[in-house]
């Protein structure tokens, strides 16, 4: 009797080896040979799965975000808008394994999104949740008084956005002097700096 195959599972697991590859290799060194042989797997198999390198690329992108709005979900479930705000800031910086390797895998795909339609649209896509996300939370520390009401919502946005990117790539690139520690105590200097004058 043939083996049943749970093809959602051999698809996360497919997808999962790409990741790593990603992580630890760059996303131009991506092969499907390399990703079959990190999962197990002959060449073959990925083909029952996605058409090319970039229908699986954009699988690995899509999974990788619905993972972390997951994680939002519950950071956002909390009486006080100003912590779900701090939350889900420091859940988009480096500061643990799992966060480490999405950082990867989303600046590795920066670069092929600005030659790739799909994965653009994806980025696109992922930009546009993250950033309705943080002016919901930001509107709603402002009613709190943790944000200056007279800081237009959107610059705040456009700040918060640009420090992530920002503190993610230099903790990739200097790991000695973006820390961890350095990672939390920026994000929250400018939180403080956004805070109404006492």
């Amino acid at each position: 009797m043939p083996k049943l195959v749970d093809h959602d599972v051999r698809r996360e697991e497919l997808v999962r080896a790409a990741w790593r590859v990603i992580a630890e290799r760059g996303i131009d060194e991506v092969t499907i040979r390399e990703i079959a042989r990190q999962a197990g797997y002959s060449s073959g198999v990925l083909a029952h799965y996605f058409e090319n390198k970039d229908d699986l690329l954009a699988h690995a992108s899509r999974m990788s975000h619905e993972l972390i709005y997951e994680r939002y979900e519950a950071e956002v479930d909390t009486p006080l808008q100003r912590d779900a705000l701090r939350e889900v800031l420091l859940d988009n910086l480096p500061l643990d394994a799992q966060r480490d390797l999405e950082t990867r895998i989303e600046m590795s795909f920066w670069a092929r999104s600005l030659r790739n339609a799909s994965l653009s649209g994806i980025q696109h896509e992922k930009s546009k949740h993250l950033r309705g996300l943080i002016k919901e939370l930001v509107q709603g520390s402002q009613s709190e008084g943790a944000i200056a009401k007279e800081h237009n919502a959107d610059r705040v946005v456009d700040l918060l956005a640009a420090l992530i990117d920002g503190i993610s790539l230099h903790a990739l690139l200097y790991p000695d002097r973006m820390t961890k520690r350095r990672q939390r105590a920026t994000m929250e200097f400018a939180l403080a700096l956004l805070a109404p004058e006492s």
